[in-house]
């Protein structure tokens, strides 16, 4: 009976147990391999202002081939505008 009375109710959290299980899972998932939509969106902004600048999106989609991304030139323009629609909808 013990335990149950030391147990928080569902609606309140520890914080600090929260956040230090979710730092231990991004470190267990550090390194692993990521898809190219997820790298994508971490450059996101950097693409915009490549593409704002004048860029075109074969230059950058060869910048990002040198950099190790795998993306079709088609597949680059779709997930490009998904991220751009994620991006809005937040």
């Amino acid at each position: 009976m013990k335990a149950a009375q030391s147990a928080l109710p569902q609606s309140q959290i520890n914080k600090q147990k929260v956040s230090e299980a979710l730092q231990e899972l991004a470190n267990e998932h550090r390194g692993l391999p990521r898809s190219d939509t997820a790298r994508l969106r971490e450059v996101l902004d950097d693409i915009e202002h490549a593409l704002a600048a004048g860029a075109s999106h074969h230059a950058v989609l060869d910048t990002l081939h040198s950099q190790g991304f795998s993306l079709t030139l088609s597949s680059f323009q779709s997930t490009l505008a998904r991220l751009r629609r994620e991006r809005r909808a937040a």
